[in-house]
C-alpha cells in the first residue's frame, strides 16, 4: 500500500475542515445529544471522538468507494465506539449511531455538492434552536454558545452563497482565483455581514425571540377570551390521592458473569435470525414478483452499487440553461401543481409536439425516464454518447444479477444519432424516421 502523497493530504486535510465546519452548522444537534442522549458512563470526553471519527473517514474514501462498503465500515466504527464508550448495552445506542453518522460523513466529504445549501440548512437550525432552547430550562445554558456560533454560521452561509455565485457569474473553477473588483466586493459584503451577526449575538436574536413569543401568546390569549365566558368558574378541587402502601426493600442480587455472557448470546442469536429471514424473504420477493416491488429493489441494489464520484465543475452539461423572469417562474409553479394535482391531463404529450425535432427531444427524455424507472441513475453531466455507454455497461450488470428483458442496442443507436441531429444540427428529421423510432422504442 502506497502512503498518500502531500497533495492527498492536503486534500484530506481540507475536507477535514469542511466535516467540521458541517458539525458546527449543526451544534444544536450535538447540544441536544450531549444533553439527553449521551450515556451516564460515557462521559463528555468521548463526543470529542466523534470529529476524529470524520477524519478517519476521510481517509478511508478511496478504500470504500461503494455505498454498501461505506455503510458497512461506517456501522462498524460506530459499533466500536459505542462498545467502548459505554459497553454493549442498549444506553450506548445513541452514541453508536452518532459514529456512524460522523464517519459516513467523512467518507463522502469530497462527493457533496451544493454545499451552501447545506449551510443554509444549518443556519435554520440555529434560528429555530436560539429560541426554543431558551424556553427549555435544561437547555438555557447553551444559549450565549448557540448566539455565537449561529452568528458565525450565518457568515460561513453568506459567504459560500456569495462565492458560488460569483464563481458561477465569472465561469471560474474551484482552482482559479476570481478578478479582484468581485473580491473587493465579496469582501465588503462580507464586512457588511459580520456587523450584522455581532448585533445579533449581542442579544438581538434573544430579543426578537421573545418578542415574537410575547405576541404569540398575547395573540392566542385575546382569542380564546373571545370564546371564553363571561365568568371564569371555579377550579375544581381534587381530592388527594391515596397514598399506596409501600413494599419492604429487597436487595437486589447482579447477575453473574455466565447470565450475562447469555444474555448477550442470546440477542446477539435473535438479531442473526431475524437478519437471515428478512434476508430470504426479501431474496424470495424479488425473484418471483414484478412490477413497483421488482423496480424498487432494483434501484434500492443500484443505490447500494453507486461509486463514490467526486464532484467536478468543469463537467459536459447537456442542454443547460438559466434565465430567470417571474413569468416563466410563476407558470413553472403553475404547471408544478396543476401536474401534481392532475389538472388538465398529462402536460408532457407527444400530441403536443409541434415539430419532428420536438417530437425527437421527446423520445430521448422518454428514453431516459424508462432506464430511470428500471433503477438507472441518470448522470445529466454525460453527453448522449457516453450516456449510451453507460447504460450499456449498468445493463450488462443488471443481466448479470438476474435475467431480465435485454434492450435493443440499434433501436438505442438510432434514437441517439437522430437526438445528435437535433441537438448539434439544423437538419429537421423525416417523419417516417420518427414514427418508426417511436414504434421501435414501444412509447
Amino acid at each position: 500500500m502506497k502512503l498518500p502523497e502531500t497533495n492527498d493530504l492536503r486534500l484530506s486535510f481540507k475536507l477535514w475542515l469542511f466535516c467540521l465546519i458541517e458539525l458546527l452548522l449543526y451544534m444544536p444537534f450535538l447540544v441536544l445529544f450531549r444533553v439527553y442522549l449521551l450515556p451516564e458512563q460515557a462521559g463528555l470526553p468521548w463526543l470529542y471522538v466523534l470529529p476524529l471519527l470524520s477524519l478517519v473517514g476521510v481517509f478511508l474514501r478511496y478504500y470504500c468507494n461503494l455505498k454498501w462498503k461505506q455503510l458497512v465500515v461506517a456501522l462498524g466504527l460506530g459499533l466500536v465506539l459505542g462498545a467502548l464508550a459505554s459497553g454493549i448495552s442498549i444506553a450506548g445506542i445513541p452514541l453508536i449511531v452518532a459514529g456512524f453518522i460522523c464517519t459516513y460523513q467523512g467518507m463522502t466529504a469530497d462527493s457533496r455538492p451544493d454545499r451552501f445549501k447545506i449551510y443554509w440548512a444549518g443556519v435554520v437550525v440555529y434560528f429555530i434552536a436560539t429560541i426554543v432552547f431558551h424556553r427549555i430550562p435544561d437547555l438555557q445554558a447553551s444559549s450565549t454558545l448557540l448566539n455565537w456560533s449561529g452568528s458565525l454560521c450565518l457568515v460561513l452561509a453568506l459567504f459560500m452563497s456569495n462565492s458560488n455565485y460569483l464563481r458561477y457569474s465569472s465561469f471560474s473553477g474551484e482552482s482559479t482565483r476570481l478578478p479582484k473588483g468581485l473580491l473587493r466586493h465579496n469582501r465588503l459584503f462580507v464586512i457588511c455581514v459580520v456587523i450584522a451577526a455581532v448585533v445579533l449575538a449581542a442579544g438581538a436574536g434573544k430579543f426578537m425571540g421573545l418578542l415574537l413569543w410575547n405576541t404569540a401568546r398575547m395573540i392566542l390569549g385575546w382569542i380564546s377570551s373571545l370564546f371564553a365566558g363571561s365568568e371564569t368558574p371555579p377550579p375544581e378541587q381534587n381530592a388527594p390521592a391515596p397514598i399506596a402502601p409501600e413494599l419492604p426493600l429487597v436487595a437486589a442480587n447482579e447477575p453473574g458473569l455466565l447470565a450475562a455472557i447469555l444474555n448477550i448470546s442470546f440477542y446477539i442469536l435473535g438479531i442473526l435470525i431475524f437478519g437471515a429471514l428478512a434476508y430470504f424473504a426479501l431474496r424470495y420477493l424479488y425473484r418471483n414478483t414484478s412490477g413497483i416491488w421488482r423496480r424498487a429493489i432494483d434501484r434500492l441494489l443500484s443505490m447500494l452499487r453507486k461509486e463514490r464520484n467526486p464532484t467536478v465543475n468543469d463537467a459536459f452539461l447537456d442542454e443547460e440553461k438559466n434565465i430567470f423572469t417571474w413569468e416563466k417562474t410563476v407558470q413553472g409553479l403553475k404547471d408544478y401543481w396543476s401536474t401534481k394535482l392532475n389538472l388538465g391531463g398529462r402536460q408532457d404529450r407527444w400530441e403536443q409536439m409541434k415539430s419532428n425535432r420536438e417530437r425527437v427531444r421527446w423520445l430521448y427524455r422518454h428514453w431516459l425516464g424508462s432506464k430511470s424507472e428500471s433503477g438507472y441513475e441518470v448522470k445529466r453531466y454525460l453527453t448522449p454518447m457516453e450516456t449510451r455507454t453507460d447504460i450499456l455497461e449498468w445493463s450488462d450488470l443488471k443481466n448479470r444479477t438476474h435475467k431480465g428483458e435485454k434492450d435493443s442496442v440499434t433501436t438505442q443507436d438510432n434514437l441517439l444519432k437522430l437526438y445528435e441531429k437535433v441537438r448539434y444540427g439544423e437538419e429537421e428529421p423525416s417523419e417516417a424516421d420518427v414514427t418508426a423510432l417511436k414504434k421501435e422504442l414501444k412509447l
